[in-house]
């Protein structure tokens, strides 16, 4: 980064720092009877917070975690979010550039949920709240940020899973997941009879106002009294498409978050009402005068699968260069829903809805993509943590080679460029984003080419060992990923 640019962003940084502590100083004056505080922002709405939710017909919330949350020293907990949002209208014409101005259109009562999972013990938060956006692509909340990430997460961040969007709350949509898999006032009615969501296009200031709430809660406290000082946002692919419209449209007005992660999205962004495409340009940017650092990761499968066959919606027609506020990562050998995605998400799903009611993913396993996705994205939020808290960017990368709306590939049939790890620089496999839907390929290599490569176990381990350095160097994987790969490389029989 450039002497100017690093100029420029403390600028920001301490602007933005010095702001939000007027303002707070402020607010904390004209506290409520609760002491609570209003919303720092003044371009969004104040929610009120009830919880924690308790009861209902099952007992426990809908998306809770299959993870055993309390070994990590966490708690998972429901509150539902009361207020009054705003829908937003276009102004002036949209371009490609992302740079996107809004008006307030309508008002509606809401009520949705949101879902928290935190240390118990304070000394243990490092300050960070991500906060995802609920995914709905099947009719039900899902939390794939929280499944990719987890690793990371659950080493003192604290994680917030809004319910955003209508279709996760009453869709009358046919399930997607399963014959149980249903929406949560479906779901458990006794639990989840009082929400109520006027529609989408007032998910982004339900969303802004879910984090605002965070920060300055009225109410009840879903943080329980953790001080924050960072907050993230982040969506995965339909979420991220809502997130692209909301860091170009809504972020500069509300301000709410300090950094924002869009993974898996294709090449536009989503309508400021319902729907998961159009309304809006066609590729769609990052627009680069934004105030806080916006960090892009996308999969094999992100840059053509999405696309539908449109040359517009692909995200290669969307690339942009590197900013001192914006990073991409694209990485090889991976897939938009890999397989360790899929298994959470089978876990997840069953613990909900019973192994009657949930589809079984379970023949997939031995075939879709069992690439390196979560590794890479574990590093992304340690990343963009950092950041937002020092200034440092993230390293950079190349983007993976594509030509003719395919990306190319090598002798072995694994992607050139990207972000690349050893489970490609040092293959067993060919690794891909593309078949089984979005969940891609695993094809092992037989027998000569493994022995061609690898003439005994010990080459094999030395070589990955080799690679793994490289890409923990050069800051695409954490120490903690590297050591697991090491040890899944020694305990293979490659080689043998």
């Amino acid at each position: 980064m450039e002497e100017s640019d690093v100029a420029c962003l403390e600028i920001r940084k301490y602007t933005h720092v010095a702001a939000a502590f007027a303002t707070g100083l402020i607010l904390l004056a004209v506290a409520t009877l609760h002491g609570a505080v209003a919303n720092a922002s003044p371009a969004v709405g104040q929610a009120t917070v009830t919880g924690p939710v308790t009861g209902g017909n099952h007992g426990f919330p809908g998306t809770a975690t299959p993870v055993q949350l309390d070994a990590y020293g966490y708690v998972e907990q429901e509150f539902f979010l009361s207020g009054v949002a705003t829908s937003y209208g276009a102004v002036g014409n949209w371009g490609s550039d992302g740079q996107w101005s809004i008006a307030p259109t309508s008002t509606a009562p809401y009520t949705t949920r949101i879902l928290v999972r935190r240390p118990l013990d304070p000394k243990h938060f490092n300050g960070t709240v991500l906060v995802e956006w609920l995914n709905v692509s099947g009719n039900v909340d899902v939390d794939p940020d929280f499944a990719y990430m987890r690793e990371e997460l659950l080493r003192g961040y604290a994680w917030v899973g809004v319910s955003a969007q209508k279709a996760g709350i009453d869709s009358t949509a046919p399930p997607q997941l399963g014959p149980g898999a249903v929406p949560l006032k479906a779901w458990d009615p006794a639990r989840y009879g009082a929400l109520n969501h006027p529609g989408d296009a007032y998910s982004y200031d339900i969303f802004s106002q879910a984090g605002g709430a965070l920060r300055f809660p009225l109410g009840d406290d879903p943080l329980a009294g953790l001080q924050v000082q960072q907050l993230l946002a982040a969506g995965e692919s339909q979420s991220a498409f809502r997130l692209l419209t909301y860091a170009n449209a809504v972020q500069p007005v509300a301000g709410v978050y300090d950094g924002i992660l869009i993974h898996s999205r294709n090449g536009t962004g989503a309508p400021l009402g319902s729907g998961s495409v159009g309304g809006v340009p066609a590729p769609a940017r990052v627009r680069t005068d934004l105030a806080v650092p916006v960090f892009q990761l996308e999969t094999e499968t992100d840059m053509f699968g999405l696309s539908g066959g449109s040359e517009q919606l692909s995200f290669p027609a969307a690339r942009q260069a590197d900013t001192p506020m914006i990073r991409t990562w694209e990485i090889a050998g991976t897939a938009h829903s890999d397989l360790y995605y899929l298994q959470y998400l089978y876990a997840g799903g069953v613990q909900q809805y019973g192994i009657e009611g949930f589809r079984d993913l379970r023949p997939a396993f031995a075939v879709v993509n069992s690439g390196p996705q979560h590794y890479v994205a574990n590093a992304a939020l340690r990343s963009l943590r950092s950041w937002v808290s020092t200034g440092t960017a993230p390293a950079q990368a190349l983007p993976l080679e594509t030509s003719g709306g395919k990306i190319a590939r090598d002798a072995h049939g694994n992607a050139v460029g990207g972000v690349r790890t050893p489970q490609v620089e040092v293959p067993v496999a060919t690794l891909t984003g593309e078949g089984a839907g979005l969940a891609g390929r695993t094809v092992p290599f037989d027998a000569a080419t493994i022995h061609a490569l690898y003439p005994n176990h010990g080459a094999y381990v030395s070589a990955f060992i080799i690679d793994t350095r490289r890409t923990l160097k050069g800051g695409f994987i954490l120490p903690n990923g590297a050591r697991e790969m090491r040890i899944e490389a020694a305990r293979s029989n490659v080689g043998r």
